[in-house]
């Protein structure tokens, strides 16, 4: 099956074309780990899991790495203000490491909640300074640096490709419009690969380096992660879009500058999820956490379906209403599976249309419609189930344990389902019908049928 992503680096739909046949290198940045993910975070990583899922569905082997920032991205995106980190650390009134121990294991958390597969390697910052210091000497030794008071910059004017993935004329590079206002910076889009240590001050993460002690600038350890797993050039690189005029433009020269080769041949991006007008916001404080979903009574698995039925390259607005819409849909498609006998056969003619929907530009809006199709077909319920659950391997919502666990009803349950038995067996409907209404009070739902009361009980 052909497989066509848009890609962000040509502004065009292409055929996807693996470096090596059935294999698919992926990077994905991953979060900066100074506070709690929001929903807005995650929604992209649900979408990556799904093209994950996508092209394992296709027999290819997937090597998935993403980065976790510990060490290095500051207050601005552009090499100015403090490192997020140390912030943190004053904040929470801990060490750096404490800080970023502890969120890491808090976005591993939110991940697994959300059925998101982890990536074959998790990678720190902190994990890899050695090599980054190695890259740093290569792009010395090759003239793309100088030095200044605070780091060691690299000057975009060396590299003729630059600001390609973000198609930035140079008007658009005027200082202050995209990057922060440094004086002692030769053209305004250059960026620090290593920045020294504040004098007079020490920092919990800090290393010595032959340019002073220091530390790594944020957007080295992508460069150097990618490259250390997946090689010189692998094959799609995903991201949020607000890495597109920055991140990933000082990524991509770096990398090419290093290697001579393009790092990734597909540049991926989702659009925002928005919320109250703008997008979510750890630093202004606007973000809503996926525990919070919780506390209200949503389903990290209603999040993810929300989540998929919109074109990932358009900005999408949260709602609590969206929410609520999103939770019934996945309680009806629940509802239904969990009434349905033992798998059956899958149907391949819906499978191949699911399939085809996913191989363009990753679909999910579409394929969510055919699992619905599938549902309010006339095929037989064993061959909707397993057709259902086959399709559930690329959507990710474990539908099978969500089904198993609402076929395991509560002892009251049982209790009252016994009661509405012996009514039904003297035709008493009055009381039939109060029970009913009783078991439904406790989520539990009853379907009356020639082999006698089937029932659910459903968790959210």
């Amino acid at each position: 099956m052909k497989i066509y992503l848009e890609n962000s680096l040509t502004r065009q739909k292409e055929e996807f074309k693996p470096i090596k046949k059935n294999k698919l290198g992926l990077y994905t940045c991953g979060p900066t780990v100074y506070n709690y993910p929001h929903i807005g975070n995650l929604s992209a990583y649900v979408i990556w899991d799904v093209l994950k899922r996508f092209f394992v569905s296709q027999d290819y082997q997937v090597k998935h790495v993403m980065n976790l920032t510990d060490v290095g991205h500051l207050t601005s995106d552009a090499d100015e203000g403090e490192d997020k980190m140390e912030a943190a650390k004053r904040r929470d009134k801990k060490t750096a490491w404490e800080v970023a121990d502890y969120f890491i294991d808090v976005f591993k958390q939110n991940i697994k909640e959300l059925n998101i597969i982890e990536p074959s390697k998790f990678l720190r910052a902190t994990d890899t300074i050695k090599e980054q210091i190695d890259f740093v000497k290569i792009l010395e030794e090759k003239g793309y640096l100088y030095k200044t008071s605070d780091g060691m910059y690299f000057d975009t004017s060396k590299f003729d490709d630059y600001g390609r993935l973000a198609n930035l004329a140079e008007v658009d590079q005027q200082e202050g419009a995209r990057v922060a206002k440094n004086p002692e910076k030769k053209n305004a889009a250059d960026f620090a690969v290593w920045k020294f240590s504040p004098e007079n001050s020490q920092r919990d993460m800090e290393w010595d380096s032959p340019w002073g002690k220091g530390f790594p600038g944020w957007h080295l350890e992508c460069s150097v992660m990618s490259h250390k797993e997946l090689g010189d050039t692998f094959d799609i690189h995903t991201g949020g879009v607000e890495h597109m005029t920055v991140h990933h433009p000082n990524e991509m020269a770096q990398s090419q500058a290093v290697t001579g080769k393009i790092q990734a041949n597909y540049w991926l991006h989702n659009q925002h999820l928005r919320y109250e007008g703008g997008k979510m916001s750890k630093s202004a404080g606007i973000f809503i956490k996926l525990p919070d979903l919780e506390e209200k009574g949503y389903s990290p698995m209603a999040f993810r379906y929300f989540i998929l039925q919109n074109n990932y390259r358009k900005p999408h607005n949260f709602s609590w209403d969206s929410l609520t819409a999103a939770q019934n849909a996945l309680k009806n498609i629940l509802r239904e599976i969990s009434f349905y006998p033992d798998k059956g056969k899958v149907d391949k003619d819906i499978m191949e249309e699911f399939y085809q929907a996913l191989a363009d530009d990753l679909n999910t809006a579409k394929a969510l419609s055919l699992l619905q199709k599938v549902i309010e077909s006339k095929i037989e319920d064993n061959d909707k189930l397993a057709t259902v659950l086959e399709m559930d391997k690329v959507l990710g919502f474990d539908l099978e344990s969500l089904r198993q666990e609402a076929m395991n009803i509560s002892q009251e349950a049982k209790d009252i389902l016994e009661k509405r038995k012996i009514s039904r067996e003297n035709k008493d409907w009055a009381v039939s019908d109060q029970l009913r209404d009783k078991l439904k009070e406790i989520g539990v739902e009853v379907q009356d049928t020639p082999d006698g009361q089937k029932a659910i009980q459903l968790k959210f």
